[in-house]
């Protein structure tokens, strides 16, 4: 085995590492700013359901949070709350 053949191995593991690396982070940067959008609408969802106690009286915080989740992931589509349910 060649003597130079080891560190050329390291320096070429190295190279591709951090390159794999870098490019990992640039594919990151769309998921890490879809997830704090889906955060601060979660937030402010929970928030504004919290400001409306007289019209959900008798709803716990998980039963708030549950449909601010699925006001976030768009599977509510009005605006207005029905508290009759």
């Amino acid at each position: 085995m060649n003597s130079q053949k080891g560190p050329n191995i390291i320096k070429y593991c190295v190279v591709i590492s951090t390159a794999s690396l870098v490019f990992l982070s640039i594919i990151m940067i769309p998921v890490a700013r879809r997830g704090a959008y889906w955060n601060r609408c979660l937030n402010n969802t929970v928030k504004r359901i919290n400001q409306k106690k007289d019209e959900l009286v008798g709803w716990d915080q998980g039963a708030k949070e549950i449909l601010a989740v699925a006001v976030c992931n768009g599977a509510v589509y009005q605006s207005k709350l029905n508290s009759e349910l």
